[in-house]
Order: C-alpha cells, then sequence, then structure tokens
C-alpha cells in the first residue's frame, strides 16, 4: 500500500511538474501584478478569451515600442519549453521592418540578465480574432531565466492577450513527446481496401505534392533536374516532412531508393536522427511494420546537391512501403528531387 501511494505522488509530482504555468498572472485574472509596464496596458473585461479579464495594448500615433514583460528563473533541468497563449487584433499596422508587428516574444537571459536568444511565438498585423499560438523552444546554453513580451513593435493599433503560458520541460519529457510524435507520424497507415495496386509516382515533384501526404513547397528555382523539386523549412525542432505509400510487386526482393537532395543550414536537434533525412518503412497486411525503419540518407549543414541511392532486402511478409522525406525535428531548409524505386 505504502508503495503504492508512493508512486500516485511521484506520478503527481511528475504531472504538476509537467503542466506548471511559469509565467505568473498569464491569464490576466489578477489585473497587471507581476507585469512590468502595466502603465502600457490595460484590463478589460469584455475583450478576453477566458476568465474573466483579457489584456490590451493600443496606440493610435506614434510607432513607438509599447509593451509589457516579465522576467521569471527556468526550474533546474529545464531543456525546453512550450509556450502558449491567445492573441487578437485589431488594425494592427505592418511598419516598415519585419519586426514592426502586434508580438509575441521570448527572450532567453543569463544569470545576469544579459539577452542570449530572442524567439518569436507570434507575430500578428491586420485584424484577426481570437487565435491560439503555440511553439516548443529549446532551452540554449547559459539561459538562467526567461523574459516574456507583450508588444507593439514599434507600430500603431490594438492587441488582445489571454492565457500566456510557458510550459518547462525535462530532457526525459522532450525524449518522450518526440518518441510519440514520431511514431504517430512514422506509423504506416492502413493498406488500402482497392485490390488496384498503388505504385510510387511524383517523385520528380513536377506535379507539386500530388501522390504525397503532409505539408510542403516545391520551389522552381532551387531544382536539380526538370522544373520543380521539393522544399522543406523549419525554424523550429519539430517534424516537417512529406511521406508516400505504395504496393511491392509480387516476387520483389530487393528495394533500391535513390534521390537528390540538398540542405541549407540544417542543424540537428538533439538526437543524432534529428537532420533532413529521406527513410523507408516496411509494412504488411492490417497496418503491422515487418522491419526496421531504415535510412538512405541523413543531412546536416549546408551541402550542394548530392546523389544518394541504398538498396534494401524486403522484410517477409513485406506489402507497403512508405518513402518519407523529412526535417525530423530539426531546422532549416531541406531540397529533394527525382527520388525513384526499383525492385529486383
Amino acid at each position: 500500500m505504502k508503495r503504492l501511494l508512493l508512486v500516485a505522488l511521484l506520478l503527481f509530482k511528475w504531472m504538476t511538474y509537467a503542466q506548471t504555468n511559469l509565467i505568473k498572472n498569464g491569464g490576466f485574472e489578477a489585473e497587471l501584478s507581476y507585469w512590468r509596464g502595466n502603465d502600457i496596458a490595460t484590463i478589460s473585461p469584455y475583450d478576453k478569451k477566458t476568465g474573466k479579464n483579457g489584456c490590451t495594448i493600443n496606440q493610435y500615433v506614434g510607432e513607438q515600442w509599447k509593451g509589457i514583460d516579465q522576467i521569471i528563473p527556468l526550474p533546474k533541468n529545464t531543456i525546453a519549453l512550450e509556450l502558449s497563449g491567445w492573441v487578437k487584433s485589431d488594425g494592427v499596422e505592418k511598419g516598415k521592418n519585419e519586426w514592426n508587428t502586434g508580438k509575441f516574444d521570448i527572450e532567453f537571459l543569463s544569470s545576469g540578465e544579459k539577452g542570449i536568444q530572442n524567439e518569436s511565438i507570434a507575430a500578428v498585423v491586420g485584424t484577426t480574432p481570437w487565435t491560439f499560438y503555440q511553439k516548443r523552444v529549446y532551452v540554449p546554453d547559459g539561459a538562467s531565466k526567461l523574459r516574456i513580451m507583450l508588444a507593439l513593435g514599434q507600430t500603431n493599433g490594438t492587441l488582445f492577450f489571454d492565457d500566456i503560458k510557458a510550459i518547462p520541460i525535462t530532457q526525459e519529457q522532450l525524449n518522450k513527446f518526440q518518441e510519440e510524435e514520431n511514431t504517430k507520424r512514422m506509423a504506416a497507415i492502413e493498406p488500402s481496401k482497392e485490390s488496384k495496386v498503388t505504385l510510387f509516382t511524383n517523385g520528380d515533384f513536377e506535379n507539386g505534392n500530388t501522390a504525397w501526404r503532409g505539408n510542403a513547397s516545391t520551389s522552381n528555382t532551387v531544382t536539380k533536374e526538370g522544373k520543380a523539386a521539393l522544399m522543406i523549412q523549419s525554424s523550429t525542432f519539430d517534424w516537417n516532412g512529406i511521406d508516400q505509400i505504395a504496393d511491392v510487386p509480387e516476387k520483389a526482393t530487393t528495394i533500391t531508393i535513390s534521390g537528390w537532395l540538398k540542405s541549407e543550414k540544417i542543424q540537428q536537434g538533439k538526437d543524432t536522427w534529428n537532420n533532413g533525412l529521406l527513410n523507408v518503412a516496411f509494412a504488411g497486411n492490417d497496418n503491422q511494420k515487418t522491419g526496421d525503419d531504415q535510412n538512405i540518407s541523413f543531412v546536416t549543414g549546408t551541402t550542394d546537391w548530392t546523389f544518394y541511392t541504398k538498396t534494401f532486402p524486403l522484410p517477409s511478409g513485406t506489402k507497403k512501403y512508405r518513402i518519407m522525406v523529412a526535417l525530423g525535428f530539426a531546422t532549416g531548409t531541406l531540397y529533394a528531387d527525382a527520388i525513384n524505386v526499383t525492385f529486383n
């Protein structure tokens, strides 16, 4: 009984830590307590998303920096933060600089409150309804404090904020999150119930993203062959990629996958496989994997167009294969072109 109670207490402690909001009064229920610059903003019981209050910042002329902020210490062992909040705008003008917008920004600080790294969580212009913004950000080396900034960045208009959160994440929790996200994305989909054979197509991306699942762009300026190439970009350490599932021909024993990849400033994530990648996964009937996922190439940094090819024996019972091109929890830009699949 004591052991069960101890386990329950530990689980409760972990869940409490995982959900702790570091920002004090992020919902403005205590008006502007804990926020600096409280003469800049006002509290409204009408323009709100949750609770009884929301925060409003407005400026009609002058185009000055106008905002509030809060500096908070980072708990020990915090490896990343989940930043989120609700933002609404009314007539926010776009200035001449990229950062002249309505802003929900953060800045990592040293123990002496020297700036280390800035990140934008939300940048809004024009008139927008209440919109939820969320972003996971890694804590840079040397950071021990966090500054939250809600502001009009030298522009005019009206901003509304509510339910601002900064949730700390440990390395153990981050590994768990990434494993869960990767499992969801890398798992093969349920095989088609249709009898027709599905072939791998549009590996040259001349038809845009046709036949591929996921969100990505095509480039008509950076290409290896033809008029188009795949382009995947990310400024956050999340999974960003596309995939395509096709059938394995009868009596095939090996699969050869090839393609051209090019990278620009790809920064590796926490794990060695968090790079630009070209992968293949195998599945049989009933959506069951028949073997380990295989990598054709990992790319990082900045590289010119490079040709990659690998041949794999098909695991027993394989009926389908899945080609994946992605930035796997890495940042930067990945290009791909002329992806081809053959069998023997």
